[in-house]
């Protein structure tokens, strides 16, 4: 046995003997009160090491410690290097997902079993908890001023200019300056201290929904193997009706909108039923991260370390699907963080439910017909489906109830006698919601008040029923307005009109508060692959409605002040505006939303989104009622049930193994990934070439969609979705839920990631190797693995910086991506989906760009190893002012075939000498020139580099901005610096 193979072995018998003589020690392996036994199987090795190995195995509250190979372990640990194996011991939790995360450590077996096995090496053998102890007594609170006496903040949205409108434009029924432009944020005094209030109060995880859920699961069981034999739909329903039914009940201080999503006044929710469990290692360390901290009191770190976590260890999805599935290596790749990222094993909950039916009907009348369908029905199957809606969605009605009884006796507690005026209003205020809860969400809203609380509880339940990953919100501006025209026709003074005009503004403002009040619960890898990214929860808004004609109106511009005043990352703001239809002044003011807040919102093009819909099948006046889910994926609001961030596909990898004949150099050199398609020296033409690519693209294909498919069918089992299914159509009339196939279009999406670097490789390969005949392809690829570093690789990349790549407008760069482009959308869309759907194509990114980048080898494109891909479908910066041929390539690729959408990113920063009206004229210059030529989404961050290189070295002065990464808002100074530097790398275009 090697030397550091004896190292470790020698410090698990210290972790033997620390366990076996400490009592508190003994009872994380094996928990009489609570009947939790970790029985697990952990194998250690080398990678090419076929013969040293070391393996503990803990098997009901006792160790064993092995010096040699076990057999079935339940955890194969293979290390790149000796070395990497001995430094396990005295590795944090972070630096041994930075390990994983680099795949100089790579595991086969149960991910529950690695984070339980990593938590007992942190807390016991580091002693996490000393320090945590340590910094809780330290630690001190901040003391916030109270609303009454709270007169102003710095809330950096002082110095935003706006361009007034005197006249009503599209469908703009009250506002006579649609822009608003009057308004600033301390003209809302409550806004402006709920932000106050947001902005200085940390995130605290809140262990509530996980020990409501394990309570549940504990006495009913979860799984068929625990003994529930309900239809899933039905046991759902139960438990949702238990979570909602005790659920606390609140309101936060000073707030219009009743209910908060956690018991934290900023909370992360904890799903363990689905990634939750990726937490467990950071329990004593998620405080103390230097990106995006996380509060958490002993009382919940123990709730979730001796109930929760180990008991959904086998549970969850991840585990029980790797258990019926039988660890496919589709299943195997997702957990290599380098070929794609599978959602489904933390959420399913990228679609919009169809809130303006819902609030048309109020849940009495969506209960009344399930109980109706139920009475009707023979298939027992179907009964027990229409059971559970009745039971989650009276969850809904339970909850809103205890609401309303909370929120009275909140009221009644201010002495009529006593209290100020302030708190008079207040008291008011109080008796007013607790009214209308008495009214909805069981009966349909007759006012914009009334819509945004119902939309809030149902918003609130949701969360409960699904992890809050990408659920949106849809056209919140058509599905308000006939609440807001209401209102106002019972106003006869402008005076009071105008009020009312600024009391909407408050009540969207304190509703984008409000929905935010819940934040992620990041472990550390998070930081690293989803970096700075809320819930990303979408609001969209204009474009057009169901019979092709304009759809913007009052809503649309109160709501993009409230953004604009607010901004804040979430919710996450798109637009939909259609050239020929929409007004330029409205075009005008989502540029000039974009500019003060320097991100926000994206804009889409609704003639080529349509179009590109209306391609795979969705009707026309569907496909006109289009809202943007999570980043930028469209779905339509309540008949489209098609997870449109399912996964996210790296295709940069099907490139690393086509060089390197199916081997991933970053994984192993040693274990072949992906098909044999020859040594590149053998290729004798570029098309070789460049079908083994298009073989390793479609291994890649096949194995993402095996794996979500498998994971979809096991939230059949495990986790359907009652109240999601009873706001769409489909479910109720087919008697099925949304993840059998209930919904109207079934559909899966998917995020391609990397191919403008990808189209940039095959350029170079195809220049240099065949076309101009400069080197032969074992030179080149000799130079890409040695990452260009020696001279002569200088002098390659000196050559390879002036071929022409994408985005310079070269027509063979063009060619080279749709072909690619038409590939993919074809292969994905011949797959079909557990639920009977097809797969649809998107080229955007979240942050993965910089996450897939960070773990994969150089490319003959030049770039170098471990640097961010492209983000989205944006070229590659090129150190040349090219906007106006980045534009045209962009443009010039058939969006017919991106379905699922694209990002096309812009660092677009104003001349310092233009009026603001002129700054806009080149902003809609631009925009519209792009749309004109077919392009289909652009988003900016205006912002210069000059000022994100001041907030990377001085972020307590950045904590408002938020910039644009690829599809989502973050705030800058909370990202990773990987994304920080791609960030300031991309390149800046000035307007002129």
């Amino acid at each position: 046995m090697g030397k550091e193979q004896k190292k470790l072995a020698n410090i698990f018998r210290l972790l033997k003997k620390m366990i076996d003589e400490n009592e508190e020690y003994k009872k994380e392996i094996y928990n009489k009160e609570t009947g939790i036994i970790y029985n697990s199987k952990i194998l250690f090795t080398v990678e090419g090491n076929e013969t040293d190995y070391v393996a503990i195995v803990f098997k009901d509250g006792d160790i064993e410690v092995i010096e040699e190979k076990i057999d079935d372990p339940s955890v194969k640990f293979i290390f790149k290097t000796a070395r990497g194996l001995g430094k396990l011991s005295r590795a944090s939790s972070q630096e041994i997902v930075y390990s994983l995360l680099n795949n100089k450590i790579q595991y086969i077996g149960s991910l529950s079993d690695v984070t339980k096995f990593f938590f007992l090496l942190s807390y016991i053998l580091l002693k996490q908890k000393d320090d945590y102890e340590k910094r809780q007594a330290e630690r001190k609170i901040t003391e916030l001023i109270p609303f009454e006496d709270f007169t102003d903040w710095d809330s950096a949205t002082e110095q935003m200019t706006h361009k007034h409108l005197g006249y009503k434009v599209d469908k703009v029924k009250y506002l006579d300056d649609p822009y608003l432009s009057k308004y600033n944020l301390k003209d809302f005094n409550r806004l402006n201290y709920l932000k106050y209030f947001r902005f200085n109060t940390q995130v605290e995880v809140c262990p509530e929904r996980a020990k409501l859920i394990t309570d549940f699961a504990r006495k009913e069981g979860y799984t068929p193997e625990d003994g529930n034999n309900d239809h899933p739909g039905l046991k759902m329903g139960k438990l949702l009706n238990y979570i909602l039914s005790n659920k606390e009940a609140s309101i936060q201080d000073w707030d219009y909108l009743p209910g908060m999503s956690t018991t934290k006044q900023r909370g992360a929710l904890i799903y363990p039923e689905f990634g939750g469990i990726i937490f467990w290692p950071e329990l004593y360390s998620a405080d103390s991260r230097d990106i995006y901290p996380q509060l958490i009191s002993q009382e919940t770190i123990d709730i979730l370390n001796t109930e929760v976590f180990p008991y959904w260890a086998d549970r969850c999805l991840r585990e029980y699907t790797r258990q019926m599935t039988g660890n496919k290596l589709s299943q195997q790749l997702d957990e290599l963080f380098v070929f794609y990222f599978m959602w489904k094993t933390q959420a399913i909950s990228h679609t919009i439910p169809g809130f303006q039916t819902f609030f048309k009907r109020g849940l009495n009348d969506i209960i009344q017909e399930a109980k109706k369908k139920e009475e009707k029905c023979t298939d027992q199957d179907k009964k027990d489906f229409y059971k559970g809606i009745q039971l989650a969605c009276q969850g809904v009605l339970t909850y809103a109830n205890n609401l309303a009884n909370e929120i009275k006796q909140k009221a009644s507690e201010i002495d009529e006698k006593n209290a100020s005026d302030l708190l008079m209003t207040r008291k008011r205020e109080l008796e007013n919601i607790s009214h209308i809860l008495q009214k909805v969400p069981a009966k349909p809203p007759e006012t914009l008040e009334e819509a945004i609380i119902s939309l809030w509880i149902m918003w609130i339940a949701l969360t409960m029923e699904n992890a809050h990953m990408g659920l949106s919100l849809g056209r919140l501006d058509i599905v308000l307005q006939p609440f807001f025209v209401s209102d106002m026709k019972k106003i006869e003074s402008e005076e009071k009109k105008e009020e009312f005009i600024k009391k909407a503004v408050e009540l969207m403002g304190s509703f984008f508060l409000r929905c935010s009040d819940q934040e992620p619960l990041l472990p550390d890898i998070g930081n690293y692959l989803f970096g700075g990214s809320g819930q990303d929860f979408a609001i969209t808004v204009g474009g057009v409605d169901s019979e092709g004609a304009s759809a913007v109106c009052d809503m649309t511009f109160i709501i993009l002040k409230a953004a604009e005043m607010l901004t804040i990352r979430d919710p996450n703001l798109n637009a939909r505006y259609c050239p020929g239809i929409n007004s330029k002044e409205y075009l005008d003011r989502l540029l000039e939303v974009n500019i003060n807040t320097h991100a926000t919102p994206s804009i889409h093009n609704d003639l080529q989104m349509i179009k590109a819909l209306t391609k795979v099948g969705f009707k026309l006046e569907d496909a006109r009622g289009w809202a943007a889910t999570g980043c930028v994926e469209p779905t339509i609001c309540g008949k489209h049930f098609g997870h449109t961030n399912s996964m996210m596909f790296n295709a940069v990898a099907a490139m690393e193994m086509a060089l390197n004949n199916g081997y991933h150099p970053v994984v192993s050199m040693k274990r072949r990934i992906g098909p044999e398609t020859g040594d590149v020296a053998q290729f004798q033409t570029f098309n070789d070439f460049l079908n083994a690519y298009k073989a390793q693209l479609h291994f890649l294909v096949e194995n993402s969609v095996e794996c979500n498919n498998n994971l979809g069918k096991v939230h059949q089992i495990l986790h359907p979705s009652p109240v999601l299914s009873s706001l769409f159509e489909g479910p109720i009339e087919k008697g099925k839920d949304l993840v059998d196939g209930g919904a109207i279009y079934n559909t899966s999406g998917v995020a391609v990631i990397g191919i403008a670097d990808i189209i940039d490789t095959l350029k170079v390969v195809k220049t240099l190797v065949y076309d101009k005949r400069e080197i032969d392809f074992t030179t080149l690829n000799e130079h890409v693995r040695n990452d260009f570093s020696t001279p002569e690789g200088e002098l390659l990349l000196n050559r390879i910086k002036v071929i022409k790549k994408f985005g310079t407008g070269d027509k063979e760069t063009i060619e080279i991506g749709q072909e690619i482009i038409d590939f993919l959308y074809d292969d994905f869309y011949s797959q079909e989906n557990y639920r009977g759907g097809r797969y649809l194509t998107g080229f955007w990114s979240m942050s993965n760009h910089v996450a897939f980048g960070t773990l994969s080898g150089a490319l003959p494109n030049g770039r170098r190893a471990n640097k961010p891909f492209t983000p989205g479908l944006t070229p590659t910066p090129g150190g040349k002012d090219l906007l106006i041929q980045n534009i045209h390539s962009v443009a010039a690729l058939d969006t017919d075939k991106m379905p699922n959408n694209l990002a096309f990113n812009i660092k677009l920063v104003p001349n310092a000498n233009d009026s603001h009206e002129e700054t806009l004229n080149h902003f809609n210059g631009y925009i519209s020139s792009y749309f004109d030529l077919g392009g289909m989404q652009m988003q900016f961050n205006v912002v210069s580099t000059d000022t994100l290189k001041d907030a990377m070295e001085h972020p307590e002065n950045y904590g408002w901005l938020i910039v644009r990464i690829s599809g989502y808002n973050a705030y800058f100074t909370q990202l990773n610096k990987y994304l920080q530097l791609e960030l300031i790398e991309r390149q800046e275009f000035a307007t002129h």
